[in-house]
């Protein structure tokens, strides 16, 4: 019996750690009416939500996106992330991630850049320079637009670009460097919801406002 919790356990572990990047894909937003609301489902269960911010300012625009969800796998675990990405003159500068699973830090990322140097730091312990993003779409900026005719997005907790392919008429499919795969559908271009395809642990994020 103990050793059939532990399994059950260990595949909790992995699952959670799985739908931790997806909800980093989908972060503290001073409120505008440009904000909107997912709420997280499994099944039919409301599970947590998501609140994204966008703010522009001049050539600035920086994006926000914070989630909160509590699973119950075994025990209760309430998952927190954070996203925010800057953008000056349509390029990429600087984002951070972070992920909390009850009150320890799984995973985390950021980047910041400084004329044609960039200082990446992937948790644990991957860190190194290389040239700022040349890609200018982000899993934030889906939030606010349909990414009609892009092969790939810059990815800002893995800090690099993921292949993106359009299946159907406002309907694509990203897949992460862990393979896994998240579906985003919009209607008249607008997001509507984020299919989070994790096995026999999936999830929706689906626009409330």
């Amino acid at each position: 019996m103990k050793g059939h919790v532990r399994s059950i356990a260990r595949r909790s572990s992995v699952s959670v750690r799985a739908v931790l990047i997806g909800l980093l894909l989908c972060s503290s937003a001073v409120c505008s009416a440009q904000d909107g609301v997912f709420e997280i489902l499994r099944g039919t269960t409301v599970v947590g939500r998501i609140v994204v911010d966008r703010q522009v300012q001049g050539a600035n625009t920086s994006y926000s996106m914070v989630s909160a969800a509590m699973f119950d796998l075994v025990w209760k675990q309430h998952v927190r992330t954070s996203v925010t990405t800057q953008y000056v003159g349509g390029r990429v500068t600087g984002c951070k991630s972070s992920v909390h699973l009850n009150h320890a830090v799984r995973d985390s990322s950021h980047m910041n850049s400084v004329g044609n140097k960039a200082l990446y730091f992937v948790h644990p312990s991957e860190v190194y320079m290389a040239p700022p993003p040349e890609n200018d779409w982000t899993t934030a900026r889906m939030y606010y637009e349909e990414p009609a005719g892009q092969d790939s997005i810059f990815v800002e907790s893995a800090l690099r670009d993921c292949p993106l392919e359009q299946l159907a008429i406002g309907e694509y499919r990203l897949t992460l460097p862990n393979k896994s795969r998240n579906h985003y559908i919009y209607r008249n271009g607008m997001l509507h919801e984020i299919r989070v395809d994790r096995g026999w642990f999936d999830l929706v994020f689906r626009r409330v406002t």
